[in-house]
């Protein structure tokens, strides 16, 4: 299978993949099942392009033919009332057809022996020798160029189409692996700060021991803790089982076994992007998105078609025309009926045999040729009328699917970069309340340790803080999760992410 990319990744080779986003993005475009599909389609659709571009082959000819024929025959020049001839034919030449729609052929030798017992053949055996050109020419149905590659033309552009949905799955891996990256960095963001949380109770509850062996704060104090103990460890088991969900599902997204041991490393960090004008996005997705060429493509094909199929409507008028040469040459017959017909009359220059053939052939003296003309024309033609309207019909149906496409292309665009906006400005929201919850908790910290505050509300600020964190952590897997989708949705995710495509 044909590689249309080229890319290049680095796994570890311990049992345990240690995988950054580039890495697992190189994987999946090396081993999806669906690329790989992809990839043979091309191959399907190149092939076809070459057997449709057959038309114009040359074809070589040889052929040998050997003919023995015993005739029964009343004439006085039959020896016994029979007459036995054997006929060898050896010949060799070319034929072929046209972009323009001619039809020719070119047969450079062609030789003859025959070998007769009737008394009246001058010569036995005869070697008769031809050369032959020939053409035909269609002036108005599949006349030219444009017409007869009108097949050839739609399986190139059904090339075309079959690269752009390879382009388009490669687009589509690896969106869906930038999301699984994501949300599992995001899972195991989340697994740090379960473990923080249930650090942050084991040490209250160290704290709140002392505190409770010495009298000042009450026994409450200390189960309220040994619960929140007790509750965050199972929030850890949680966020440890969400992580492990998240990997398979980054595993099934670059086709990795399930069984396979790996690590993803990285941070969720804002991504830098250039935030276009909402009345540009529609316009550049229009230009990029390979659904759009699709659709083009098809319109161009639904357009040839219809070109071809009007062409179909002319007569049929065919004119012919070819050219020859022959020689002769032979021996004189020994069956030869002298004694009724007189000596045989061959002329010296035809009296050596297959030399003599050969020498009269490439005189020249011996022209012949034809010129002819034909013309069919179908009463009612329905064939080609049908053909005509069933192709008119679907170009409709193209431009108005290519209408619908664009207004969808219009909408994902525009929604996209709402989403961004969105994110974006959540972001800034979310870093607000981050920073909110780590002054309470600090406050109320310090309340604690001066009798101002219970235990009850300092692990409320600490279960406040954390989750602050996994909204903020959350709000930038989604930010960047959107860029990203945004870029699909305009056509430009590969383009950004330099990978190139092998015409």
């Amino acid at each position: 299978m044909k590689s249309f990319f080229f890319i290049s990744f680095l796994l570890f080779s311990i049992n345990v993949y240690s995988l950054d986003l580039d890495s697992a993005i190189n994987y999946s475009l090396l081993n999806n099942k669906n690329i790989k599909i992809s990839s043979l389609q091309i191959d399907d659709a190149l092939g076809s392009l070459r057997s449709e571009k057959g038309i114009y082959d040359i074809n070589f000819n040889v052929s040998y033919e050997y003919e023995d024929m015993k005739n029964p025959s009343t004439s006085a020049f039959a020896s016994n009332d029979k007459i036995n001839e054997t006929i060898t034919t050896y010949a060799f030449g070319l034929d072929g057809y046209l972009p323009t729609g001619t039809s020719y052929f070119i047969n450079p030798f062609t030789l003859r022996k025959t070998e007769s017992d009737l008394g009246t053949n001058a010569m036995s055996p005869s070697w008769e020798s031809f050369f032959q050109v020939g053409l035909s020419q269609n002036i108005f149905k599949d006349f030219g160029s444009e017409v007869n590659n009108s097949v050839i033309i739609v399986s190139k552009n059904n090339s075309k189409i079959t690269k752009l949905e390879f382009e388009k799955i490669i687009s589509s891996t690896i969106l869906d692996v930038k999301k699984k990256f994501y949300l599992a960095l995001l899972a195991k963001k989340n697994i740090e700060l379960a473990s923080s949380s249930l650090f942050l109770a084991k040490d209250l509850v160290q704290k709140n021991s002392y505190e409770v062996e010495s009298g000042t704060l009450p026994k409450i104090s200390l189960l309220q803790a040994k619960a929140a103990v007790a509750f965050r460890q199972v929030e850890l088991i949680k966020a440890e089982n969400e992580y492990d969900l998240a990997l398979d599902k980054l595993k099934i997204s670059m086709s990795m076994p399930l069984d396979e041991e790996i690590n993803i490393e990285g941070s969720i960090d804002k991504n830098d992007f250039n935030i276009l004008d909402l009345s540009e996005v529609s316009i550049i997705a229009f230009n990029n998105r390979p659904e759009v060429r699709q659709k083009k493509i098809k319109i161009k094909s639904s357009k040839q078609m219809i070109k071809y199929y009007k062409n179909q409507l002319l007569p049929d008028f065919n004119l012919e025309a070819s050219l020859g040469y022959a020689g002769l040459g032979g021996s004189k017959n020994s069956k030869y009926s002298s004694a009724i017909l007189g000596p045989p009359q061959i002329d010296s220059k035809y009296d050596s045999g297959l030399r003599d053939s050969i020498d009269n052939l490439k005189s020249q003296d011996n022209l012949s040729w034809k010129i002819g003309a034909s013309i069919n024309i179908p009463l009612g033609n329905d064939k080609a009328k049908g053909k005509l309207k069933s192709a008119k019909s679907k170009m409709q149906m193209d431009v108005i699917k290519l209408e619908q496409l664009l207004d969808q292309v219009s909408l994902e665009a525009r929604s996209s970069w709402r989403d961004v906006i969105t994110n974006m400005k959540n972001i800034e929201a979310a870093k607000i309340g981050l920073d909110l919850q780590k002054e309470i908790l600090s406050n109320e910290q310090e309340r604690f340790e001066i009798g101002l505050s219970k235990t009850v509300d300092v692990l409320e600020a600490q279960n406040d803080l954390i989750e602050a964190e996994l909204n903020y952590n959350k709000s930038l897997a989604e930010y960047n999760i959107s860029v990203n989708q945004h870029k699909f949705s305009l056509g430009t995710l590969l383009e950004n992410k330099k990978i190139i495509l092998n015409n």
